[in-house]
């Protein structure tokens, strides 16, 4: 057993020192492939993605009737048109009428940011 033991040992050793590459380290070999020509099918057009939806920005503004501003303003009128023009009739209800044009207004310009809101809408071909 010995002896077959050491014929295949030398065997492998002579094999191996002859450049053989079962036993040796191989190497791989990088081989380049060359591109297949394929028939002159053209390929399918790839799909054209939907152009994005036009927007258009508007300014929406909810309307109010500024009531408590122009009560305000109209009492806030009437005192004051009253003392400026000698406590006529004619200078109160003149001050009340500037008074509540003026509270609404006032009223308005300060409530603005809460009542208006920018809105994007998309826009029809």
């Amino acid at each position: 057993m010995r002896k077959i033991h050491r014929i295949s040992s030398l065997a492998l050793l002579a094999f191996a020192l002859c450049g053989q590459p079962a036993l040796a380290a191989t190497t791989k070999k990088v081989v380049k492939r060359k591109p297949v020509a394929t028939a002159s099918v053209t390929p399918a057009p790839a799909p054209v993605p939907a152009p994005a939806p036009v927007m258009q920005k508007t300014r929406v503004c909810d309307t109010t009737s500024s009531t408590t501003g122009a009560v305000a303003g109209a009492a806030l009128g009437a005192v004051l048109g009253n003392k400026v023009i000698d406590n006529g009739i004619l200078g109160t209800a003149g001050g009340a009428a500037a008074g509540a044009f003026a509270g609404q207004a006032l009223e308005r310009t300060l409530t603005a940011k809460q009542r208006c809101r920018d809105v994007e809408t998309p826009v029809k071909p």
